[in-house]
C-alpha cells in the first residue's frame, strides 16, 4: 500500500494566474520593487550604508526591518544609513522599502559579529586578488557575465579556515562555486553546494603562507542581482545539532557539530571532541539547553523556505557564544528519543513508545534505522519524517512492516506537489497515515534513498510518530504582485492569498481572523471549508488610516456544530450561526507571511517572512461590495432568506460604487478563493449599472460546512494622454454555510435547449428527497434575485406533496425574451417544513433563445 502525504494543497492555477501576474493595481500606482540591497549585511553594533536599486523607487522614504532597535537614515541616491544595535543576534533578517506608493517585498539582510569589508575592483584574476583578513565577511558581486572574483588571505599551518559563500540564502541569483588555490596556482579545494546550493570549504591550512579564493557563478552568469557574502573564518561555526528537537519546557542536552568549536568558550557547559573520517570532519561540543530556552520563538533569524513553515512556530534559535550564527532547534510536546547506534537491523530494532519524536542519524552508506512499537487493532498513527526540511542532505523513506520484517504494510511518499507555482511547497520528506490491522508488534524503518558511498554526519533526521491529532500551518502571500508587500488603497480593499498546509488528518474547517489591527484597518474573518486549502483574506483601509502598520492573523480549527451533517437538517434561526471564541483546547496557529523572492525561475522561489507589514497608499477609483444573503421575494412565501445546501445556487450580488460618480465603466467579475469542487463563474456589469450577480452552483458532492469567497472585479480606465489601464479591485469576503440537503433538483437532460420567441415548452424535472425529508416542495422558474417574474419568460409553478418527486413546468418564451444563451435561468424548489419555507434546491435550465 502506498500512502500519500497528509499535506493536501489544491492548485487553482486559473484564478491564481488571473491576478498574481497582473501588473495593474487598484490605485493605478506601482509599488516599489527592490531588486538589490547592497551590501546585503552589516555588523552588530555598527552602522552601514546600503544602496537600494530596482524599479519604482522614486520617493523611497525609508527602510523597515524586524531587527530589534534598528534605525534607518535616508541619504541620497537610494542610499540609507542603517544602524544595528550592539547585541543583536547574528543571523538573517528582513528589510522592506517604503515609498509614497507603498511597500516593497522584503529583502534578506544578514547581521554578523565579524569585521565587514566590501569587494573592490579590479579583482578578476589571481594576480589582482584583493588581500583580505581572516575572520571577516566580504560583500561582493559577480556583476557581469563570466565575471570572477579573487581574494588572497594568509594563514598558518594547521589552522582550520572555513570559507563559506552566502548567496541563495540572502535572495541572490548567484549559483556560487568556491575554489581555494595556493600561490603556485594549484587547486586545493572546491565546492559547489553545501548548505543547499551555497558552497562551503573546510580548509585545513597545509603550510604557512598565502592562499587564493576564487568565486564565480556555476554557469558564468552575472548581474547586479548576483551578489554574495563571503565568510573567511577561524572562529566557531555550528552546522547542526543532535538531537535536533527537544521537549518543550524541559532542560535538555544536545551535541553541536561544527568547526572550531573549542574556541567558543562553552567548554564549561559540556565536552568537546573532534571526529575525523574519510568524508567529514566535525568538532562536537555538548551543551545544556535550559528549560526556559526550550520554547518556540518567532521570528527566527534564519531562512525558512515554504515547506519549512511547520518549523516556524515550533523552533528556537540556539546561539553558541562566539559563533557566526544560531542553529534552529525544534520543540515538541512529546518525549524525544535518540536513536541507538546499533538499531540497524530488524533483530536489533529499538523499542519506542507512541507518541514520540525520534532524532537520529544515517551517517554511513545505506544505513537503516529500525524501531519497534506495540499497537492495537484500529489504532491510527500519523508518521512524518523531517530531512530536507531540516537542511539534511537526505531523501528519506519510511516504511511499516510486520514483526518479522518480511511483509511491508505501508510506505510513505514525499510531498512532491507544488501548491502555488512561484511559491513552491513541495519537498522530499515522507508522511502519512497508518491504521493498525491487528494487535501486536510492528517494525518501523527509516532510510535515505541517496545515502551515497561515504560517511556524512550531516545526514540527520527527525521522525514524528503521533496518534491522529490534526494540525495545520497557514501562510499568507500578497496577491496583487509577486514583488510587493500588502499595499491597500485609501478607502479601498486589498487581497492576500491564504495557503493551508493540513497535517495529521485535519479535514475540517479553519477560521482565520485578525488581531491587534492598526487603527483604520479592517480585516473580516474568512473560512477555509472542509478540505479547502486556499482562501482569500481581504484587508481594507479607511481614508484616515496610518500609512504603515502590521497585519497579524491567527487560524483556528473550528467546525460549526450545526453543520456537522450528523444532526437534523432543520435550519437554525441564523443563516450564519455564531461561533464561540477560540478556547485553549482549540488548534490555533499564527498565520505566517510569505514572499516571492525572484520571478522567472522555473520551479518558483519563495520564502517565509518574519512579519506581514502593510502600507496604505493611493486611492481606489471604485469599490465593489458582495452580498450572498439577499432576501428573495416569493409570491407564495413572501420574503425568503435562502439557505444553501449541496445542489443549489449561491447567488452573490455585486454592488459597484464609483468614487467619481460621473465615471461609469463596465466591470468584469469573477470569484476567487472558491472551494475546489465549485466551478468558477463570471459576469459583466454593463456601464451605468451599479449591480450584478455572480452565481455559483454548489455541487451535490460539496461537503457540509462553512466557506468564504471573494469577488474579483476589474475595469479599464483611460487616463488623459495614456493608454487604457486595467484596474483590479476586490469585494469584501462572503461567508456562507452549506447545510445538509433535503432534496436534489435535476432538470431532465433531454429537455429542449434551443427555443424561439413565442414557443411554449414543457420542462420535466425531478426533486429527489434526501435525509428523510417528506415535506411539501414547490418549484418555480427563477434567475438570481428573482422568482417567477423572470423577464422574457412565463412559467407556472408546481407543488409536490406526499412522496411525489417528479413533475413538469410549462414555460412560455415571450416575444421580448433576450436572445442568446440564458446562463442564469434555473428551476428553484422550496421545501416546506411545518408550513415554513426552510429548504432550497436548484437546477440550471440552459435555454438558448434564437430568432
Amino acid at each position: 500500500m502506498i500512502f500519500r502525504s497528509p499535506y493536501s494543497v489544491s492548485v487553482l492555477f486559473f484564478v491564481l494566474c488571473l491576478t498574481r501576474f497582473a501588473t495593474s493595481s487598484a490605485t493605478g500606482q506601482s509599488p516599489p520593487v527592490i531588486n538589490v540591497l547592497f551590501p546585503a549585511g552589516g555588523k552588530a553594533g555598527q552602522a552601514v550604508v546600503v544602496t537600494a536599486s530596482g524599479s519604482n523607487l522614486q520617493g523611497l522614504q525609508k527602510l523597515h526591518s524586524n531587527i530589534p532597535g534598528f534605525q534607518c537614515e535616508r541619504l541620497d541616491g537610494g542610499r540609507f544609513r542603517l544602524t544595528i544595535p550592539e547585541g543583536v543576534m547574528p543571523g538573517l533578517y528582513d528589510l522592506w522599502g517604503q515609498s509614497d506608493n507603498g511597500l516593497s517585498a522584503p529583502r534578506t539582510f544578514a547581521i554578523s559579529n565579524r569585521t565587514e569589508h566590501q569587494e573592490t575592483e579590479p579583482n578578476d584574476s589571481a594576480s589582482a586578488a584583493i588581500s583580505i583578513p581572516i575572520d571577516a565577511v566580504i560583500n561582493g558581486r559577480i556583476d557581469k557575465v563570466s565575471d570572477v572574483d579573487f581574494f588572497q588571505f594568509s594563514a598558518r599551518q594547521g589552522h582550520r579556515v572555513v570559507v563559506e559563500c552566502w548567496a541563495e540564502r540572502i535572495d541572490s541569483r548567484l549559483r556560487a562555486v568556491l575554489e581555494v588555490f595556493d600561490l603556485a596556482g594549484r587547486r586545493l579545494a572546491v565546492n559547489r553546494g553545501y548548505f543547499g546550493i551555497d558552497p562551503l570549504i573546510d580548509f585545513r591550512v597545509p603550510a604557512d603562507g598565502g592562499y587564493i579564493i576564487k568565486v564565480q557563478d556555476l554557469i558564468s552568469a552575472g548581474s547586479a542581482e548576483h551578489y554574495y557574502r563571503l565568510d573567511i573564518d577561524t572562529g566557531p561555526r555550528v552546522a547542526f545539532s543532535l538531537p535536533n528537537v527537544v521537549e518543550r519546557g524541559q532542560t535538555s542536552r544536545v551535541v553541536l557539530f561544527g568547526w572550531n568549536l573549542s574556541k567558543s568558550g562553552n567548554l564549561a557547559a559540556g565536552t568537546a571532541k573532534h571526529t575525523d573520517d574519510n568524508a567529514v570532519h566535525f568538532d562536537q561540543i555538548e551543551v545544556e539547553i535550559p528549560a526556559a530556552l526550550a520554547r518556540e520563538s518567532w521570528p527566527l533569524p534564519v531562512k525558512l523556505l515554504p515547506p519549512q513553515a511547520v518549523l516556524a512556530g515550533a523552533s528556537f534559535p540556539y546561539f553558541l557564544r562566539g559563533s557566526h550564527a544560531p542553529v534552529p532547534i525544534g520543540v515538541t510536546d512529546v518525549p524525544v528519543v535518540a536513536d541507538h547506534r546499533d538499531n540497524h537491523s530488524p533483530s536489533s530494532a529499538q523499542r519506542i513508545d507512541v507518541p514520540c519524536e525520534v532524532s537520529g542519524q544515517l551517517a554511513t552508506a545505506d544505513e537503516r534505522d529500525w524501531f519497534t512499537i506495540q499497537a492495537r487493532r484500529g489504532e491510527v498513527f500519523q508518521l512524518e519524517a523531517f530531512g530536507q526540511r531540516i537542511q539534511s542532505p537526505v531523501d528519506l523513506q519510511v516504511r511499516v512492516l510486520d514483526a518479522a520484517g518480511e511483509r511491508e504494510l505501508a510506505r510513505f511518499s514525499d510531498e512532491v506537489r507544488n501548491s502555488s507555482g512561484p511559491f513552491p511547497t513541495a519537498h522530499l520528506d515522507p508522511a502519512g497515515r497508518w491504521v493498525c490491522p491487528a494487535d501486536g508488534r510492528y517494525l518501523l524503518t527509516i532510510s535515505s534513498l541517496i545515502g551515497g558511498s561515504k560517511t556524512d554526519l550531516r545526514r540527520t533526521y527527525r521522525l514524528s510518530i503521533h496518534r491522529e491529532e490534526p494540525d495545520f500551518e497557514l501562510i499568507a502571500l500578497p496577491r496583487r504582485d509577486n514583488l510587493s508587500a500588502l499595499n491597500i488603497p485609501r478607502g479601498g480593499r486589498e487581497a492576500i492569498d491564504l495557503l493551508a498546509l493540513r497535517r495529521r488528518g485535519l479535514q475540517g474547517a479553519i477560521r482565520v481572523f485578525a488581531k491587534d489591527l492598526p487603527a483604520g484597518i479592517e480585516c473580516p474573518d474568512v473560512w477555509l471549508g472542509p478540505g479547502v486549502d486556499r482562501a482569500t483574506v481581504i484587508v481594507s483601509a479607511q481614508r484616515d488610516a496610518a500609512p504603515f502598520g502590521e497585519l497579524k492573523l491567527d487560524g483556528v480549527a473550528a467546525d460549526v456544530p450545526e453543520l456537522d451533517g450528523k444532526s437534523s437538517p432543520i435550519v437554525t434561526a441564523d443563516i450564519i450561526p455564531k461561533v464561540a471564541a477560540p478556547s485553549a483546547a482549540d488548534i490555533r496557529r499564527p498565520v505566517l507571511g510569505g514572499t516571492i523572492v525572484r520571478t522567472g525561475t522555473p520551479n518558483g522561489w519563495g520564502r517565509i517572512t518574519s512579519q506581514m507589514p502593510l502600507a496604505v497608499a493611493g486611492d481606489s477609483p471604485l469599490r465593489i461590495t458582495a452580498d450572498a444573503h439577499e432576501m428573495l421575494d416569493h409570491h407564495l412565501y413572501g420574503k425568503l432568506q435562502v439557505r444553501h445546501s449541496p445542489g443549489s445556487f449561491l447567488d452573490v450580488a455585486v454592488h459597484v460604487e464609483w468614487q467619481d460618480a460621473g465615471r461609469q465603466e463596465a466591470v468584469r467579475c469573477i470569484g476567487v478563493g472558491l472551494p475546489e469542487l465549485v466551478q468558477n463563474q463570471t459576469t459583466k456589469i454593463p456601464p451605468g449599472q451599479q449591480k450584478g450577480y455572480v452565481s455559483f452552483y454548489l455541487p451535490p458532492a460539496l461537503p457540509v460546512g462553512r466557506y468564504s469567497l471573494v469577488i474579483h472585479g476589474e475595469t479599464s480606465l483611460l487616463a488623459q494622454g495614456k493608454k487604457p489601464e486595467t484596474v483590479v479591485v476586490y469585494s469584501n469576503p462572503v461567508t456562507f454555510d452549506v447545510h445538509p440537503a433535503a432534496f436534489l433538483v435535476e432538470v431532465d437532460p433531454f429537455t429542449e435547449k434551443r427555443v424561439k420567441r413565442g414557443d411554449v415548452i414543457k420542462v420535466t424535472y425531478s426533486s429527489k428527497r434526501l435525509n428523510g425529508f417528506i415535506g411539501k416542495m414547490h418549484t418555480e422558474l427563477a434567475v438570481p434575485g428573482r422568482v417567477t417574474e423572470v423577464s422574457g419568460f412565463l412559467g407556472r409553478g408546481e407543488t409536490f406533496v406526499g412522496q411525489s418527486e417528479t413533475g413538469a413546468l410549462q414555460i412560455i418564451i415571450n416575444g421580448d425574451a433576450p436572445l442568446g444563451r440564458q446562463s442564469d435561468l434555473r428551476l428553484l424548489t422550496v421545501g416546506v417544513l411545518e408550513e415554513k419555507p426552510v429548504f432550497f434546491g436548484s437546477s440550471s435550465l440552459p435555454l438558448e433563445v434564437v430568432e
